[in-house]
């Protein structure tokens, strides 16, 4: 490769090789400059000619014909070059007053030589004219200058000082725009550092030789809208690359740019763009609700919202209500509640949501009251919840006549935590769980409270008290559609966790539920089809009832229905009259 036709590519003239005389680069060459590096001082004068390496680079004579700018060429890369190692042996004389065809050609020349020589460069002075034309610009290595001292000694930082990075360097690259030939010729090309290069294999992490793509942007927004992960995502790209080293970014730079995308969607602040959202989902969904408060500064309070669907769904279904509010996964950790149900698939559906500044009894008696209201005051016959008491307070007001069950996931797990007996705790779930007659149930409870001897214990004893919120001998005459926990609002909270986390705002938050509301009611969708368009393989000696069953339930339901059927068969007739 000739180095001359290479910087030639990127002028605004000719040169002619073949042609003799003396040369043009003679008179540019002599600058009267003086540098000072590292303690030292040199002038451009006095260089010894004999110490420039000009291999590179040759003095041609300049062409008085004008080349078209469109037929200038970019700038090779670096590996491009036949010989990468050229750029070492550059020299000051070699490139000062090598013309430029645009500042970024000059930008492209010096990154990549910095990247060959192993530093990195930044932009310093800039300045234009009138018009906006760029008339002067300089890089330099991103070590040069210091940090200032009211930066290191300041004491009362808690998280460790960035590690130092400037060391004074003093390389540096400037051109200057010529008008009369409408090229940027080089001014100054310093080469010497103050201090040591890193090695090839090192300047992956360099900060001008890191950049990302805007395809690579594309692709890091779509997977982070369905939940994967960043460092998933820079898995990717380092199997697409082939190593890390050819990747050309960092995993902190994906996060830093989705850093910035989230800054520039969000202007206003984060309730005001909730606020917005939920807004603009009033137009799309005429029966889409939500109320929020504010609190006495005018800050953010709480806040409900359901849409047509989830409305609709629970003059359907509404006859039994779970929610929980142990989800706090967002950047304020405010908890989420989920108000959820079960529908005729014996699957989760989704009757409205809360996110609330507290967990206080008037929080909740709000949340209860809103939430009629979207409803149309439509009372649900039953709620499982867990032994919140301020919960436990607010529906006690707000839905009086619904029967409340206490969650049977958080009881054994408390009994656990307070008793610490592994037989006693199997012991109570049997009592809770299995259907007994009240008069059984007592005899029952007595026995084994004298036999683990707990009768003195004040926690065992209130949860006595509580007996007609979990034991299935009081509760067996109230629907519940068969949830015995808030495992559904649990299951949800798991749902959502692969779509949110602690760090993202408000706005984001909304959107990520809105994404899992639509895949849960996806799968509904697609239960529904089954249903309609599929029919089960009969398996029992009684095919004409099983035929009706499968008619009339949805499968679930079917399947539980065949399972009675099956049962059947285990029972023997002893006696008739």
């Amino acid at each position: 490769m000739d180095p001359d036709s290479y910087f030639g590519s990127m002028s605004k003239t000719n040169f002619d090789l073949k042609q003799g005389g003396p040369s043009a680069w003679d008179n540019v060459n002599t600058v009267d400059k003086n540098y000072h590096c590292g303690g030292s001082s040199y002038s451009m004068n006095n260089l010894d000619e004999h110490d420039s390496d000009h291999s590179l680079f040759t003095d041609p004579i300049l062409s008085t014909t004008p080349v078209s700018t469109s037929n200038i060429c970019n700038l090779p890369k670096l590996t491009e070059l036949d010989e990468p190692g050229q750029f070492l042996s550059l020299q000051p004389t070699d490139v000062i007053g090598k013309e430029f065809g645009s500042v970024e050609d000059a930008e492209s020349f010096y990154n990549n030589y910095s990247k060959a020589v192993g530093f990195s460069i930044r932009k310093d002075e800039m300045r234009r004219d009138r018009q906006g034309v760029i008339t002067r610009r300089r890089w330099l290595c991103s070590k040069q200058g210091y940090r200032a001292q009211k930066y290191i000694q300041r004491i009362e930082k808690k998280c460790e000082p960035t590690a130092e990075t400037r060391e004074g360097c003093c390389a540096s690259l400037k051109v200057q725009y010529q008008r009369n030939n409408k090229v940027w010729v080089v001014k100054e090309f310093v080469t010497q550092h103050t201090h040591g290069l890193v090695s090839q294999n090192h300047t992956q992490f360099l900060r001008s030789h890191r950049s990302l793509k805007e395809s690579d942007i594309a692709q890091l927004k779509s997977w982070r809208t369905v939940g994967v992960k960043t460092a998933q995502v820079m898995d990717h790209f380092v199997d697409q690359a082939g190593s890390f080293s050819n990747v050309g970014h960092t995993k902190k730079d994906l996060q830093n740019r989705l850093d910035a995308v989230r800054k520039n969607e969000l202007q206003s602040s984060d309730a005001d763009c909730v606020i917005s959202y939920l807004t603009a989902k009033t137009v799309i969904d005429p029966e889409f609700f939500f109320e929020y408060t504010t609190d006495e500064d005018d800050r953010f309070g709480n806040l409900f919202w359901a849409d047509s669907t989830s409305r609709s769904n629970y003059g359907c279904f509404g006859d039994v209500l779970a929610f929980d509010a142990t989800y706090k996964t967002n950047v304020y950790r405010r908890p989420l509640v989920m108000l959820v149900g079960v529908n005729h698939h014996k699957s989760t559906t989704i009757f409205g949501c809360g996110l609330l500044g507290d967990e206080t009894v008037e929080t909740y008696t709000w949340l209860l009251r809103t939430y009629l209201i979207a409803m149309h005051e439509k009372m649900p016959q039953s709620v499982v919840t867990d032994g919140d008491k301020a919960m436990h307070k607010a529906i006690k007001t707000v839905m009086p006549k619904s029967v409340r069950q206490l969650c049977c996931w958080h009881l054994e797990r408390n009994v656990q935590t307070n008793v610490q007996d592994e037989n006693f705790t199997q012991a109570f779930c049997s009592s809770m769980l299995t259907y007994m007659t009240p008069e059984d149930f007592e005899l029952k409870w007595k026995n084994m409270v004298l036999k683990y001897r707990l009768n003195n214990n004040d926690w065992v004893n209130a949860l006595y008290c509580k007996q007609k919120l979990w034991a299935e001998t009081y509760l067996r005459q109230s629907f519940f559609g068969g949830m015995r926990s808030t495992q559904r609002c649990e299951s949800m909270n798991s749902f959502l966790n692969r779509f949110v986390h602690c760090r993202i705002k408000l706005y984001e938050f909304m959107q990520n539920i809105d994404r899992a509301l639509e895949r849960i009611r996806h799968t509904e969708t697609f239960n529904d089809y089954q249903c309609g368009n599929t029919t089960p393989v009969y398996s029992t000696h009684l095919t004409s009832l099983e035929k009706h069953a499968a008619t009339i339930y949805t499968r679930n339901l079917f399947f539980l229905v065949r399972d009675e059927i099956k049962e059947e068969t285990s029972f023997s007739i002893c006696n008739f009259v």
